[in-house]
């Protein structure tokens, strides 16, 4: 009886699929979170959609990047939106499809004057893949570490630092989530990562997620009705980035 019962288990547990669950952050203009903590955007919406196609159920869960990288991406059977692909993340996670690729500047307020001390100094996310290349420009001392990419654009709107570093049409969105306008700020010149340069945004699972996630999940963005929903968010983004350049 005792060895049946350990066989009946070991066969339930060869069988278990852990449930997927989508972890993301308040990123707009991807995705975003609302007050109730349901999020919606189109990286959001499009992430629904590939999972409907593929026949999965998951749940959708909005973090802090911080917590997303120091926990989540450690976990089974995760899928994380909007992450970008850098030689230093390459092996550390299953790379499923880009959704947005852009080119990074750095940012000033428009109207304020530069710092008499001559000291330039910057805030970004916490855990963001821009860390190591902004800290080696700006040096530590002059980084300011908050919790999104949202905040560290209103210290920069707020007069707490004198620059923000991100594409355009993140500024964009990041801008319109506070209640302002791109007239508010000035680009200036690319900013370099040096050597830690991002692919572009993209939809990815972590290293352990089960095989039938994995295969459900490529199946459907080989499908053309996904292929068609991914070209149309992709070239969505590429359309209203460059009207926001043709602004400037």
């Amino acid at each position: 009886m005792k060895h049946a019962l350990v066989c009946t288990l070991l066969l339930f547990n060869s069988n278990y699929i852990a449930a997927l669950e989508v972890v993301f952050e308040h990123n707009p203009p991807f995705q975003m979170v609302d007050e109730s903590g349901t999020g919606y955007g189109p990286v959001y919406f499009f992430a629904k959609k590939l999972l409907k196609a593929a026949n999965l159920n998951a749940k959708f869960t909005a973090k802090p990047w911080a917590r997303i990288m120091n926990k989540d991406a450690q976990r089974q059977n995760v899928m994380i939106l909007s992450m970008s692909k850098t030689p230093q993340r390459a092996n550390r996670f299953i790379w499923l499809t880009s959704v947005y690729t852009g080119q990074q500047y750095f940012w000033k307020v428009r109207s304020r004057a530069e710092p008499n001390n001559g000291v330039i100094n910057v805030a970004i996310e916490r855990n963001s893949h821009k860390m190591k290349s902004v800290i080696s420009h700006f040096r530590e001392d002059n980084v300011l570490q908050v919790i999104n990419s949202t905040q560290a654009l209103q210290a920069l709107i707020k007069g707490r630092v004198n620059r923000f570093v991100g594409t355009t049409f993140a500024v964009s969105g990041k801008l319109a989530d506070l209640g302002y306008d791109m007239s508010i700020l000035e680009r200036l010149t690319v900013f370099d990562e040096a050597g830690f340069e991002s692919k572009g945004l993209y939809l990815t699972l972590t290293l352990n997620t089960q095989q039938k996630y994995v295969s459900a999940i490529k199946e459907a963005l080989a499908s053309s009705e996904i292929k068609r929903a991914r070209q149309e968010l992709f070239t969505g983004f590429i359309e209203a980035e460059k009207a926001l350049l043709a602004q400037q």
